[in-house]
Order: structure tokens, then C-alpha cells, then sequence
């Protein structure tokens, strides 16, 4: 699917009460607004399956920073083995820092995939 070009219009849609009610709980478990909810999914349909509410964009934000972080602690890791290198000194990895790393990383990835598999299947459903 194309990016969406151009500036936003508006759309008028008319619901009877009883599918307003509907359309308010629905968007509400998803922590959108109802005008938000009803763009999302438009755009799932129009080829764009991965819609996110603002939790899932905070999730999302909260499991690329503590990737970030552990990217860091990474390179951190790899500049003091390359100037023990350069200096003569054997390399002694901390293995336990290497392993909590990898569970880190791994639980992060895990909590990744669900809410990127949880979006997807919400989006991809035909009611």
C-alpha cells in the first residue's frame, strides 16, 4: 500500500443509536476515540492492517527505549573489550551481563511480537 498523500477531509457517516453505543465501547476498550477508531479501521481495510491506540504506542515507545538502552550497554561493552585489545590485555567477558542481556532482549522481543500479532488480528477481523 501507497503512504496516504495529501491533506485530511472529512467524511460524514451517519449510525443508528443502538450502533453508536456499540461503536463508543468498542473504541473505548481500545483507549481511542470513536472518530479514531473508525479512521483506524478504514485504513486496516485500505491495506494498512497495523492500526495502534495510544496505549500501544506508549508500549511500543517503552520497549524501543529499553532496546535502545541495552544497545547501548552493548557498545559499551564492545568499546572496553577493543581498548583491552589494542592495550595488550586479554579479554575476560562478564558472561552473567551477557546473559541477562540476552533475556532481556529476548523478553522485550516476546512482549514485541504480541502486541504487533495482537494489533494485527484485531484489525484483520471480519465482523
Amino acid at each position: 500500500m501507497a503512504l496516504p498523500v495529501g491533506r485530511p477531509e472529512k467524511v460524514t457517516v451517519r449510525f443508528r443509536e443502538s450502533e453508536l453505543r456499540q461503536l463508543a465501547e468498542v473504541s473505548h476498550q481500545r483507549g481511542m476515540t470513536r472518530t479514531g477508531w473508525i479512521v483506524a479501521l478504514v485504513r486496516s481495510r485500505l491495506g494498512s492492517p497495523v492500526q495502534h491506540s495510544p496505549h500501544e504506542h506508549e508500549a511500543l515507545r517503552a520497549i524501543v527505549r529499553e532496546l535502545n538502552r541495552i544497545g547501548g550497554n552493548i557498545n559499551q561493552i564492545a568499546r572496553a573489550a577493543n581498548t583491552s585489545v589494542l592495550q595488550g590485555r586479554a579479554v575476560e567477558p562478564d558472561l552473567s551481563v551477557i546473559q541477562e542481556a540476552k533475556l532481556v532482549i529476548e523478553r522485550e522481543l516476546t512482549q514485541l511480537r504480541s502486541a504487533l500479532n495482537g494489533n494485527a488480528d484485531y484489525w484483520d477481523r471480519r465482523r
